[in-house]
C-alpha cells in the first residue's frame, strides 16, 4: 500500500484544482472509515481503488488512453490479485459516468470507494475543491442570469460552461442521495448542510449588492 500511495502522490503532485493528493488521501482515510461497518468488503481493493481513483481521469489527463495503461504497468510490477476489479471500480465511479445509466452498478467495494470519493465533493471541503476547481478552470463564480442545467450524457456535461454556484445545484446537491452505505450517509448529513448554507450566502449578499 504504501508503494500504490506514492504513485498516487506523484501522479496528482502537480495539480491545483481540487484534485491534488490532498484529496486522494481524504478520499483514502473515508474508505478505511466506511470501512469498519463494512468487515466482508475487500479492504486492499477497496484502499487501492480509492488511491487511484484519479489516476486516468480525463478532466485531469488529456491521453486518458496513454495514462490508464501507466497505472496498469505500475499494478502488474505489484502482482496484485485483483488489478481487474480495481479498474472496474474505477471506471464505473464517476459522477458523469452515472448520468445516462450505461456504467456498471458496483458492488460493495466499489459503493464504498464512490461513497468516500463522493463525500469529499460535499462539505468546508467540498466547497474549497469547488471553489478551486472553478479558478482553475477561470469559470465565473456566480451569474443568477445563468440557471443551472439538467444533463443526462457525460459529453454534455463535461461540455458545459456553467457558473461555479450552478455546479452545487447540477451535482453537488445531489450526492447525498445518491449514497450507498448508511456511515457516508450519517457523515453527509452535515457536510450538505454547510454546502447549502454557503450557497444561500452567496446568492444572499450577491443580491445586496447588485440586486434591485
Amino acid at each position: 500500500m504504501e508503494k500504490i500511495m506514492a504513485f498516487a502522490k506523484n501522479r496528482h503532485a502537480h495539480l491545483t484544482d481540487g484534485h491534488d493528493f490532498d484529496h486522494i488521501f481524504r478520499v483514502y482515510k473515508l474508505a478505511e472509515h466506511i470501512l469498519a461497518d463494512y468487515p466482508q468488503a475487500n479492504r486492499d481493493l477497496v484502499l487501492t481503488a480509492a488511491l487511484l481513483h484519479d489516476t486516468y481521469d480525463d478532466k485531469l489527463f488529456e491521453d486518458v488512453i496513454v495514462a490508464k495503461q501507466e497505472v496498469i504497468d505500475f499494478l502488474t510490477t505489484l502482482d496484485l490479485p485483483y488489478i481487474d476489479q480495481v479498474f472496474e471500480i474505477i471506471d464505473n465511479l464517476s459522477f458523469s459516468s452515472n448520468l445516462d445509466g450505461s456504467a456498471q452498478a458496483l458492488d460493495i467495494n466499489g459503493q464504498i470507494v464512490q461513497d468516500a470519493d463522493r463525500l469529499d465533493a460535499i462539505g468546508a471541503f467540498g466547497i474549497v475543491r469547488t471553489l478551486q476547481y472553478g479558478f482553475d478552470r477561470k469559470r465565473e463564480l456566480y451569474n443568477p442570469d445563468k440557471l443551472p442545467q439538467t444533463f443526462t450524457t457525460k459529453a454534455t456535461y463535461h461540455a458545459a460552461e456553467g457558473t461555479t454556484i450552478n455546479h452545487f445545484y447540477e451535482k453537488l446537491f445531489q450526492i447525498s442521495e445518491s449514497l450507498h452505505t448508511e456511515k457516508a450517509k450519517q457523515l453527509a448529513r452535515a457536510r450538505d448542510h454547510i454546502m447549502r448554507e454557503f450557497v444561500t450566502a452567496i446568492e444572499k449578499e450577491w443580491a445586496d449588492v447588485y440586486g434591485d
